[in-house]
């Protein structure tokens, strides 16, 4: 479309009456009479909605309109994702929730896991009476611990697995981060683990009992030892294991003694023996080096205390759970209270005490 000028217009549209103006073209001429003021007004109105038309006219390109005129996006190569297909958010793993480790939950799935001491591990495992957890002929984990566990798995309704593990701390590991249900090694019941964990009841079939202390014998009297005071004992030279709750414990209760630490029990015994050290405290021990230790009570070198050594802050020792797992514990310390009634907890043990002299463990 051509796009007109005023004076453009002006050319164009005064001639169409000229011939009234007796032949004059003088733009001038024509506009300064009267008479052809209306013209002169026509022409303004003309002039003046031509240069609107003009300017629409400027605005329009071809196939559109001015809000057209704005290029459009390119079409994205990848199809809209429909609300179906948008990438969900994160969820978190329903293992690290209470909710998986519920009595509902586990029924459902229909399996009971429960971390356990690897049998590869080198730290001993042991459970009342001093019987171990150990492998039976069949290989799989026995004693008084697993048979325990099996038992609540029974009232459960479900089916039993043991996560073992080499290290003992990774099984609280494992019952802190949701991996197991949780942790059947025989933890001691302390204010510290309460704060991180939620912990049952005592599992044992008796309160727990302090260490039993032993002390050189009286060459002149064998069958008194040479410290006969606890006053004497307090503040004595005591062997333990290193590394072991019973080196903590004298700490604990006899904070003015010096504590002797060794590798293992017979390095203990050997160390009383020597006169090294005037008090022993040994942790739990098996057949073989409890026939040692007879056979050095029977010959009139050691003798057993009055005193023990304990823990205060022990209340026992129970299953370790994920921290607010109270359905579940509430569950187990039930059955514990049931187990103890009815006199399962001890059948539990002599079992377990039966098959390990059967197989020459005790």
């Amino acid at each position: 479309m051509k796009e007109w000028h005023a004076w453009e217009l002006q050319k164009a549209v005064i001639p169409m009456y000229d011939t009234n103006i007796e032949g004059t073209t003088d733009i001038n001429t024509i506009y300064s009479t009267e008479e052809n003021m209306k013209f002169r007004k026509l022409i303004l109105r003309m002039i003046g909605l031509a240069i609107v038309v003009s300017l629409c006219g400027c605005g329009v390109s071809q196939g559109g309109t001015e809000a057209d005129s704005t290029p459009s996006p390119s079409p994205s190569p990848f199809p809209s994702p429909s609300p179906s297909a948008t990438e969900p958010e994160p969820t978190q793993d329903p293992k690290t929730t209470l909710a998986y480790h519920s009595l509902e939950e586990i029924q459902a799935r229909g399996t009971l896991f429960v971390a356990l001491q690897s049998e590869n591990s080198k730290m001993s495992y042991w459970v009342p009476e001093d019987i171990p957890e150990y492998t039976d002929r069949a290989g799989q984990p026995s004693g008084y611990v697993p048979f325990l566990c099996q038992q609540l798995a029974e009232d459960l309704g479900v089916k039993l697995e043991f996560v073992l593990y080499d290290v003992a701390e990774e099984q609280l590991l494992s019952a802190e981060a949701g991996d197991v249900d949780f942790s059947a090694n025989v933890w001691s019941i302390t204010d510290d683990r309460l704060e991180r964990f939620t912990m049952t009841d005592n599992i044992l079939v008796t309160d727990i009992e302090g260490d039993e202390v032993f002390l050189l014998a009286d060459p002149e009297q064998p069958t008194r030892p040479l410290i006969d005071s606890e006053a004497a004992l307090s503040v004595a030279r005591i062997a333990a294991v290193k590394g072991t709750v019973q080196v903590d414990n004298i700490h604990i209760q006899y904070p003015e003694a010096k504590v002797l630490t060794c590798a293992d029990n017979a390095a203990v015994l050997e160390a009383l023996l020597a006169g090294e050290a005037d008090a022993a405290v040994f942790t739990t021990y098996d057949k073989a080096f409890a026939d040692i230790l007879v056979e050095a009570i029977l010959d009139s070198r050691i003798c057993q205390c009055e005193y023990e050594i304990v823990n205060p802050e022990i209340q026992g020792v129970g299953f370790v759970l994920m921290k607010g797992n109270t359905e579940l514990c509430d569950y187990i310390n039930e059955r514990l209270a049931q187990y103890r009634s009815s006199g399962l907890l001890q059948e539990l043990n002599d079992l377990s005490e039966t098959e390990a002299k059967a197989m020459g463990i005790i």
